[in-house]
């Protein structure tokens, strides 16, 4: 997917598409970013830190849209050392935390939220400012 040239066209789907489009460009993002090691490289580059930052933010995008933008850039800031996690994407996953499963967003949130946690120690800090401590209790 890489080599053909698909991140970039899920980053334009995110930014671009329906919102059906978004969603799913976001989703399988957040996937390859969370299963193939290297990829957070190539979402970078393509831009898809501002689309998904956007996307995660947009008044007119449906919850699930702007929770998967918001998985997809926990998981980046898990895979680059030099990327802080946006708060307002802490919030949301956290958010999420004591809500029933759902299509499965509970679950990666959750996922999300370790890979993040245990990535490095620099995310202790905001972990505790957005009340993550206190979400898992």
């Amino acid at each position: 997917i890489v080599a053909a040239g698909g991140i970039e066209v899920l980053v334009s789907l995110a930014r671009d598409g329906n919102e059906g489009q978004k969603e799913n460009a976001a989703v399988a993002l957040g996937n390859m970013i969370g299963a193939a090691t290297g990829t957070h490289e190539g979402v970078v580059e393509a831009g898809g830190v501002a689309v998904l930052s956007s996307l995660a933010q947009e008044a007119g995008a449906s919850d699930d849209c702007k929770l998967a933008a918001a998985i997809a850039l926990v998981y980046l800031a898990s895979s680059c050392p030099d990327l802080a996690a946006d708060d307002t994407c802490l919030s949301l996953l956290l958010s999420r935390l004591d809500q029933p499963e759902e299509g499965g967003w509970r679950r990666d949130s959750i996922n999300a939220l370790l890979a993040l946690a245990t990535s490095s120690s620099a995310c202790a800090e905001q972990w505790h400012r957005v009340g993550g401590v206190a979400a898992l209790q």
